[in-house]
């Protein structure tokens, strides 16, 4: 997943998860709830590790070639993931209260910004994730090949395949205990 907008996915991750745990976020004092626990869990155990094996093993193309990673210091990349990791639960949080008074127009309106700025990023870097190369070889011309194929385009699809079947499971838990609250 691209750095620029991890914490941006995330906070839409979040935000997706306030409305599915409506019905338990109404009954829930705060957000001390289960739901947050397991949202905070996906983030910490799903999320962050995605977004973070791509810093790992391609930071360049983590950075869409617009930043030299082997000119940032290494404390930077583990601001990145803690942030991706804060980042879900943070949406969570930010749209909770919508989500307990069921306001799906002020859950879109926390969940616009974030969405804008990430479709514009990707919008603009879409042809660079396309690529697999270095930094200096993006910037030089030279030695870069499509992601189709390589170990990046393998990373990409099974970091995706993780990704979807760990928001599924969230999705169908957060349903499931939004529903259980309902009948108590």
């Amino acid at each position: 997943m691209p750095a620029p907008i991890a914490p941006l996915v995330g906070f839409l991750f979040g935000v997706a998860f306030a409305w599915l745990a409506s019905e338990e976020l109404a009954r829930a004092d705060g957000f001390a709830s289960r739901s947050m626990i397991v949202v905070s869990l996906f983030g910490l155990l799903a999320f962050a590790p995605v977004a973070g094996y791509f810093l790992a093993f391609a930071p360049d193309w983590s950075y869409a070639y617009f930043i030299d990673s082997r000119r940032l210091p290494g404390a930077v990349d583990l601001s990145l993931v803690l942030i991706d990791a804060a980042s879900v639960p943070a949406g969570f949080a930010a749209a909770a209260r919508h989500a307990k008074i069921k306001r799906s127009s002020s859950l879109v309106r926390v969940a616009l910004i974030p969405l804008v700025l990430a479709a514009g990023f990707l919008l603009i870097a879409l042809p660079r994730l396309g690529i697999d190369a270095t930094y200096a070889q993006y910037q030089g011309d030279f030695g870069t090949r499509s992601v189709s194929g390589t170990p990046l385009g393998y990373a990409l699809l099974w970091m995706t395949l993780v990704l979807t079947g760990a928001v599924v499971w969230t999705a169908v838990w957060l349903r499931r205990s939004s529903r259980a609250a309902r009948r108590d």
